[in-house]
């Protein structure tokens, strides 16, 4: 604790000390956070037909392509609503962010930028330095079980800061942030908790833990080169089931080729299998490895088509005997399922497919479809080894038709279904796992979903938004393998033949979260929550969750409960 102070402590000094020094404007600079309110306007205004021949399937997105992609939407900014005129200025720096005339009253050299807190700039390069702050409180009404309070009050304190900027062609983004929070549900593990890596817990309930997430790249005309730890998402959807951004952060290098109609992407990741620890402290986790890459193309009449690769493999794979990583997959423009099969490897190979249309302006209809396994002559036999799952999506933007639009709004619904075992493999080393979390779709294999996702702003400053979520899942017993955890090798499967989708214990869950926020300053939210949960099991009955609350964000997405 004392060093994480210091840490902190001294990114305080130096903002102090750089707040004083005069800049002028300058664009964004770094890696959009996922889900960030630039990445949101760019995919809405691709659904409203704005944004002809940009592909947007991996995220995060850096400020120089999110730049860019602003200034194709300007060529059409006469089209745009009031709202996302004034939304385009202030992303383009043509106009500076809320309360920033306020903010420079009380410190003249405040948001010279019209965004962020610090802002230098010089001859070839530039520094941004924005607080991190993630304070919440709610209380939650809870189902009583064992004589327990069904009362509880809920909470987080994140603390950090954000610096990101440019030394010449060569970009770099890092996060800094201290957690302490007290979750609805205690799901920590050990030493981790969904979504996150290490994880302390204090008194049995409070989550303590440090995240930090630095990326270095370098930019040229056609290509964008990214290493360091972050987490991503690829799909054309809200959920995806190729690569969402559920699970904790990894490593990763990541080559990002466009040109023409094409995006080509290359991702070489290590992930982390968590074990218990014994008496000695420092043992290391052992280290897997992920390879991914995915051709993108925007064809004629407004469709675009992605196909993704995936191949997972570990030190200790099966009869493997690695010495470390496998240097064959690093051949960036090579079917991967070949060399699996030159060198006699156990890996798991994972492909997708992924197609979206835009039939008319504020309409986009988008599908995904994930082979993990799949053999023809068992399809219709419910063979255990057909192992596949679909997502279907719409997204609409301004929906209505001439003066009877809903300006601001953005609507989507996507309905998903994962076969059981989906995503298992022979051991744990070699699913598609990292740090206990699934890298795929959140609800998990043997399930279906349906959700919907909702946003609305009346205002440049006011976002007002809904999320629901109905899953069905069939779960495992404690001693029966019905395929819904991918961490357990598919070899303790319960059955060969007579698999289907649900199979196992039933069980229902309904997530449904609201929320309305009004920007204080630029990034700067304060914020009203209300979230219900209801999980309906076939075993253990029904349990309901309810959270009313209120936070105050600072240059920090919202965080879902799952998405």
């Amino acid at each position: 604790m004392r060093v994480r102070y210091l840490v902190l402590r001294a990114c305080v000094g130096l903002v102090l000390a750089l707040i004083s020094l005069s800049a002028q404007s300058q664009i964004r600079e770094g890696v959009q956070p996922i889900d960030d309110p630039v990445q949101r306007f760019l995919q809405r205004q691709q659904a409203a037909g704005f944004l002809p021949g940009e592909i947007l399937t991996t995220f995060p997105l850096s400020a120089y392509e999110a730049s860019r992609m602003l200034d194709s939407v300007s060529l059409r900014q006469n089209e745009l609503p009031r709202v996302d005129r004034q939304l385009l200025a202030r992303y383009r720096g043509d106009a500076t962010g809320p309360g920033v005339g306020v903010a420079r009253s009380i410190i003249g050299s405040a948001y010279r930028d019209g965004e962020s807190l610090v802002a230098v700039d010089g001859d070839g390069y530039a520094v941004r330095l924005q607080p991190l702050a993630y304070l919440s409180l709610g209380a939650t009404r809870k189902t009583a079980r064992d004589g327990e309070d069904g009362s509880q009050t809920t909470w987080q304190n994140t603390r950090g800061i954000r610096a990101s900027g440019h030394v010449g062609p060569i970009f770099f983004e890092s996060r800094l942030e201290e957690n302490q929070r007290l979750p609805e549900r205690n799901e920590f593990t050990g030493h981790t908790a969904p979504r996150y890596n290490f994880v302390k817990q204090k008194d049995g309930r409070t989550y303590d833990y440090f995240l930090a997430s630095g990326l270095i790249g370098y930019r040229s005309r056609f290509y964008e080169i990214r290493f360091g730890r972050d987490r991503a998402h690829w799909g054309m959807g809200e959920g995806t089931l190729v690569l969402s951004d559920y699970a904790a952060p990894f490593d990763q290098l990541q080559i990002r080729t466009k040109f023409w109609r094409l995006q080509y992407t290359n991702l070489y990741a290590r992930r982390i299998r968590p074990i218990e620890r014994g008496n000695v402290a420092s043992e290391v986790f052992p280290q897997n490895w992920m390879v991914m890459h995915q051709l993108a193309i925007d064809l004629p009449g407004r469709v675009q088509l992605a196909f993704d690769e995936i191949t997972l493999f570990a030190e200790d794979s099966l009869g493997a005997n690695r010495a470390g990583f496998e240097l064959s997959y690093l051949n960036p423009v090579i079917f991967y399922r070949t060399i699996e099969g030159d060198i006699g490897s156990p890996d798991n190979v994972l492909l997708a497919g992924s197609v979206a249309w835009i039939p008319v302006n504020g309409y986009r209809l988008y599908t995904q479809f994930l082979i993990d396994e799949l053999r023809l002559s068992e399809v219709g036999n419910d063979w255990w080894g057909n192992k596949w799952g679909y997502l279907l999506g719409v997204q609409m933007a301004d929906p209505g038709w001439g003066p009877h639009r809903i300006r601001g709004l953005d609507f989507r619904m996507e309905y998903t279904r994962q076969r059981p075992y989906l995503y298992s493999h022979r051991s744990e080393s070699t699913a598609f796992v990292h740090s206990g979390d699934l890298l795929g779709h959140p609800a998990g294999p043997n399930s279906w979903d349906l959700s919907t996702f909702t946003r609305y702003m009346p205002h440049p400053r006011l976002e007002i938004a809904l999320t629901t979520a109905f899953t069905r899942r069939g779960r495992n017993t404690e001693t029966e393998n019905y395929g819904s955890d991918p961490t357990l090798s598919y070899n303790t499967r319960v059955a060969e033949y007579g698999v289907v989708t649900l199979q196992g214990v039933r069980q229902d869950q309904i997530l449904v979260e609201g929320r309305a926020a009004y920007e204080l300053l630029p990034s700067l939210f304060l914020e009203g929550i209300v979230r219900y949960e209801s999980i309906d099991d076939a075993e253990t009955g029904r349990d309901r969750y309810v959270t009313v609350g209120g936070q105050l964000r600072w240059g920090l997405p919202f965080q879902s409960r799952r998405y």
